[in-house]
């Protein structure tokens, strides 16, 4: 079996009141892996234990089948874009692309070769000459990465690297940034708190939530199965409940208090389970269709008590008809269904929650594993 490209091993980390704890994770060969979590998360810290920037408190990290935990930053054969891309304000573009070049410990064949090529596939032949200072903020980042990738390094290590490109211009960077690092045929380790770029790049993603990390996986289990309330939290599923699993023979009945819900699987009676659902899975209902078998188990009658109108689409609020809540769901909504069911503040409606669409989610990190 291959080693992964990048193995990290119960690796902690102590800076002052902030510290990492049992950190595991790995990146295997060729694979985008996203580090998602909020600001502060110690994405960053992190990213420098990697890099060899910190000395970790304990355990260990590994490129290949090297221990690489004690080596100097140089040794480590990665290629790093940071932040704000810090390119070399008194070198022009190409200087800033064959600086790595001249590190002692490094001896690149053919350099001429590597700048033409990644100039070409960057499409920045044209800035070669150019002062950096006159760049745009995605011909930065191509430079930028241009200058990690030239001293051709195992793993190239990007750190918010959208951060301070324009809102507008950052989707067709996703796709750029990601067909490059998939053409030239490298690891990536990138970090990131946006869930919309963590989406669209990751082959695979591990959360990072206040030190610890909550869960690793492919990307599409990360959305739609998250492992934990912190997961859960951070992806947006706002109707998270706690609940007491009543004795059934065929189906796990969930008791929430005021109200239960049919779970997806067998669960023990008596146990204590957390579930979330995401809004936009909970579906309106009209009164004279017939409802398809995924939806029969959990109908609920409900008024809505609140409407918010986003750009592209409505929040409703809504509570069961007997509840004590302010409310109870919140449910994700499009225009053409705001139209087509005419909601308004008020308004009764049936609404269907789908069995598999139902999360069980733990309330933190289970470590007895």
């Amino acid at each position: 079996m291959t080693a992964p490209q990048l193995d990290i091993q119960s690796l902690n980390l102590s800076l002052g009141k902030f510290s990492l704890r049992n950190i595991n994770l790995s990146c295997d060969k060729g694979e985008y892996h996203i580090l998602l979590g909020p600001t502060g998360s110690g994405k960053t810290s992190l990213m420098k234990c990697i890099l060899g920037f910190y000395r970790v408190t304990n355990g260990k990290i590994f490129s290949k089948d090297k221990n690489i935990t004690n080596e100097i930053p140089e040794r480590r054969c990665m290629g790093y874009v940071p932040q704000n891309y810090s390119l070399f304000p008194h070198l022009n573009v190409e200087g800033n692309i064959r600086f790595g070049f001249h590190a002692k410990d490094n001896f690149i064949q053919d350099p001429d070769a590597i700048v033409d090529r990644l100039c070409s596939i960057l499409d920045i032949h044209k800035l070669r000459t150019r002062n950096v200072h006159h760049l745009s903020g995605g011909e930065k980042q191509r430079v930028a990465l241009a200058r990690a990738l030239a001293i051709q390094p195992d793993i190239v290590l990007l750190d918010e690297p959208f951060s301070s490109i324009d809102e507008s211009a950052k989707r067709n960077l996703w796709v750029e940034l990601k067909t490059i690092i998939n053409e030239i045929g490298i690891t990536a380790f990138h970090i990131t708190h946006n869930l919309e770029e963590a989406y669209s790049m990751g082959d695979r993603i591990s959360v990072l939530l206040n030190g610890e990390l909550h869960q690793s996986d492919r990307t599409q289990i990360i959305f739609e199965k998250p492992a934990t309330e912190g997961v859960a939290r951070y992806l947006t599923y706002r109707n998270l409940f706690s609940g007491i699993v009543k004795a059934d023979n065929e189906t796990t009945i969930v008791d929430l208090g005021h109200f239960s819900i049919v779970a997806p699987q067998k669960i023990a009676a008596g146990e204590q389970v957390r579930l979330c659902i995401m809004p936009q899975d909970i579906k309106i209902i009209k009164e004279d269709r017939p409802i398809r078998g995924g939806l029969r188990k959990n109908i609920f009658q409900v008024k809505i008590v609140s409407i918010l109108s986003l750009p592209d689409y409505f929040l409703v609020y809504a509570k069961l008809l007997e509840s004590p809540k302010e409310f109870d769901f919140e449910m994700k909504v499009s225009r053409y269904l705001e139209r087509k069911y005419n909601l308004f503040n008020g308004k009764k409606i049936r609404v269907a929650i789908p069995e598999k669409q139902i999360v069980l989610v733990a309330s933190q990190i289970q470590t007895g594993e």
